[in-house]
């Protein structure tokens, strides 16, 4: 798919508004391997599952991070100096923070409650929720994002970069205006830093679903689908009601050739997407195509380029409904 094409899907999100991998960097003069087990529950102490877990050292250095279970358990085996560290939980809209004395070479374990507010998880990833990283933003940095933004609606995209920059460059800890610039770095063809930008917005605000479905985006490119579906259940989880984790999971499951699993992500997709995007009937067309169910790719394809006719996918859309229309009348 034209990278153009992804950079809109994500900017549609952007100016609009199991278990997980454990990373981190190893502390230097590394000691023996020490076994961490660190217990998350919420206030009615019912075990908080998929809550995100970070740890620190007391310089602010992450030293590893990942998601609790469905027992809300989080596990993480590493080389660690001893010394105090520091565990921050989040989920939702709260966050918790308590300190962990760790022994190198032996085992540290850690019971940690998020506050009230995390239970009923109002409104997450919603256009009105606002997490406790978003809150740290000042205004001025705030302002040039704003102004990225507006710079982006009108395809302004190297005024959008230097408004960024200011904005990052006032506050480097804003989530948004680090996904954002990952996005344009999508658009550059710089995906690694893509990567990297996500990665640090997901660090730094990791109830931010955006910046889920932009990485899972970037994965989609680099034919990394199963990377890909992982960090979009993530992203859905925390907004169950944005139709682009759906879409972006469709054109995983398309990339797997597992199309009856892309019709049902694309259906979602359709479902909950306020305007019309005429690339989920273009993909609609290819899964189906691949199932032969000609008349149904048919009637995707030919609905796609009625709403797009000159689109930069336009004539990929037409070959696939010649083929379409050739193999419905050998039948």
């Amino acid at each position: 798919m034209n990278i153009r094409a992804v950079v809109a899907t994500i900017l549609l999100t952007m100016l609009s508004t199991g278990s997980y991998a454990q990373y981190g960097r190893r502390p230097s003069n590394a000691a023996e391997t020490t076994n961490l087990s660190i217990s998350v529950r919420g206030s009615d102490d019912k075990p908080s599952a998929d809550a995100r877990v970070e740890l620190h050292d007391m310089n602010g250095n992450l030293m590893g991070a990942g998601y609790t279970n469905s027992n809300g358990m989080f596990e993480m085996t590493a080389r660690f100096n001893n010394g105090v560290y520091e565990v921050v939980a989040t989920k939702g809209l709260s966050e918790a923070r308590e300190r962990m004395p760790i022994n190198s070479g032996g085992f540290a374990q850690l019971a940690i409650r998020l506050p009230a507010s995390s239970d009923p998880e109002k409104n997450i990833g919603g256009a009105t929720s606002v997490s406790v990283a978003q809150y740290k933003v000042p205004d001025k940095a705030r302002k040039f994002f704003k102004k990225a933004q507006e710079a982006l609606e009108k395809s302004k995209f190297d005024e959008a970069e230097r408004d960024l920059g200011k904005a990052l460059e006032l506050y480097p800890k804003y989530a948004e205006a680090l996904c954002l610039r990952g996005v344009l770095k999508m658009d550059g063809q710089d995906r690694n830093g893509a990567i990297a930008d996500f990665d640090e917005a997901i660090q730094i605000d990791s109830s931010y679903a955006m910046s889920y479905f932009a990485l899972g985006s970037v994965y989609n490119l680099m034919s990394r689908f199963d990377d890909a579906l992982r960090t979009l259940e993530r992203g859905t989880t925390l907004a169950p009601a944005a139709w682009q984790g759906y879409f972006e999971a469709a054109k995983a499951h398309i990339g797997k050739a597992e199309y009856e699993v892309a019709l049902k992500q694309l259906d979602k997709a359709e479902a909950l997407n306020r305007q019309t995007y005429p690339l989920i009937n273009l993909l609609k067309g290819h899964a189906l195509l691949a199932l032969k169910q000609y008349p149904e790719a048919m009637q995707q394809l030919e609905a796609f380029l009625q709403k797009s006719p000159a689109g930069p996918q336009s004539e990929a859309a037409r070959q696939m409904l010649t083929r379409a229309q050739a193999f419905a009348a050998q039948k």
